[in-house]
């Protein structure tokens, strides 16, 4: 058990750091005036690396290493490769060229925010340095109440304005891929056989929503877990 723990402590604390390392780009690029493709030349790299390493989840719940939900995490991993990869990736410059309409963000009085590839990345990045800290720091022993708090109730803000932002991205990659037929396949062919990306990109949206909807779970035994994220543990 102790190698597992040491191996779970350098996993965690690695992705912390990265997810971080992702954050202070997006923000300093911001803070200096960069644009939105600045943002997205700034983060890739370290993105694409820090996300990609997210499979080792599925791993690791299929192994039992950790106790969590593998088709779950599995549904939950897979949509985040998806957008990053199929969307983001896929067409950068239509998601950089511009944000989508506003939308409120709980708790701050009305107060707006456009979304964007920043909001994506800024989101993502806060989000995982909170939960991959919150193991980090379970498994070298520590309890820090302050991170569990933040946690556990930092997705009240992080989670809509995270789903949001990711259909922004889809929203913004989808005229491209139409007009492109980026990874489509049209008749006559080879193969005889006819996929239309675009289409199946609007497919999935429609199963992510529920899903995204659906993908946590409330524990009313503590005001600390209200939200808590299925895919409990890295």
């Amino acid at each position: 058990m102790l190698g597992r723990s040491a191996y779970l402590l350098a996993y965690n604390a690695t992705l912390s750091a990265g997810w971080a390392y992702v954050l202070y780009l997006t923000l300093s690029t911001i803070a200096n005036g960069g644009s939105l493709m600045d943002v997205w030349q700034a983060v890739e790299l370290p993105l694409e690396i820090v996300q990609t390493a997210a499979v080792a989840e599925v791993i690791h719940a299929a192994l039992g290493v950790v106790r969590s939900p593998v088709l779950v995490t599995s549904m939950q991993v897979a949509s985040r490769l998806w957008i990053l990869w199929g969307i983001v990736h896929l067409v950068p410059e239509a998601v950089t060229a511009r944000q989508v309409a506003a939308v409120s963000i709980p708790g701050t009085g009305g107060a707006a925010i456009g979304l964007s590839l920043a909001t994506l990345t800024s989101v993502w990045a806060l989000s995982e340095v909170l939960r991959y800290g919150h193991f980090a720091a379970k498994e070298a022993g520590i309890q820090s109440k302050a991170l569990l708090w933040l946690r556990y109730t930092g997705f009240i803000v992080l989670y809509p304005l995270g789903v949001s932002s990711e259909l922004a991205m889809v929203y913004l990659a989808s005229g491209p891929i139409r007009k492109q037929r980026l990874l489509s396949l049209s008749l006559p062919n080879r193969l005889n056989v006819a996929f239309d990306y675009y289409v199946v990109c609007w497919i999935i949206v429609l199963a992510y929503v529920p899903d995204q909807i659906t993908g946590f779970q409330i524990d009313p035994t503590s005001v600390l877990n209200i939200g808590t994220p299925v895919r409990a543990e890295a």
